[in-house]
């Protein structure tokens, strides 16, 4: 009579198994990387003990809490560049000072504002000027007020800084 052997499970299924490959060069788990992981475990989880539900909704309420982590370090980005772009927009017409290419000392007046490859600059006299070479940001010059018209001449209709004349009561 033909002898059979028992069968043994393999505990270790790296042994039967290859491990799951996730190329990923600067080492961090992303949304992807995640999901091919969780996929991974299911697919090769012993059918007599299967994954435990609750370890399933905590993965699948970290991968939403990663979603949404990202979602606010995008927002956190774009508000910074939106920050930037503001006070940027703020020196138009003020003088800047800033090291030029030659390592001379410039002071310029800014004129406009834009991104060059992804940094925003200010253009200020013939110069484009990153935002991080700028050393000074100089006071806007003072203009002396207006002198006042002529008192005999009359104000020009709806002055908000002149009163209309007073209305006489009736007769």
């Amino acid at each position: 009579m033909p002898t059979t052997e028992a069968i043994t499970p393999v505990s270790d299924r790296s042994a039967v198994m290859p491990a799951a490959r996730v190329d990923n060069p600067g080492a961090i788990l992303d949304r992807d990387a995640f999901l091919k992981l969780l996929v991974t475990q299911l697919k090769y989880q012993d059918p007599a003990n299967p994954a435990d539900t609750s370890q399933l909704v905590t993965q699948s309420a970290q991968l939403t809490m990663v979603d949404r982590l990202n979602e606010i370090a995008d927002a956190m980005t774009a508000s910074s560049a939106i920050d930037r772009m503001t006070l940027a927009g703020t020196m138009i017409g003020r003088e800047i000072e800033f090291r030029a290419d030659d390592g001379s000392t410039r002071i310029e007046r800014v004129f406009a504002v834009r991104f060059e490859a992804g940094r925003l600059t200010v253009l200020a006299g013939e110069y484009s000027v990153p935002l991080e070479a700028i050393t000074q940001l100089l006071a806007p010059p003072v203009t002396e007020p207006a002198p006042p018209g002529d008192p005999a001449e009359p104000a020009p209709p709806g002055d908000p800084a002149v009163p209309p004349p007073p209305v006489p009561p009736p007769a």
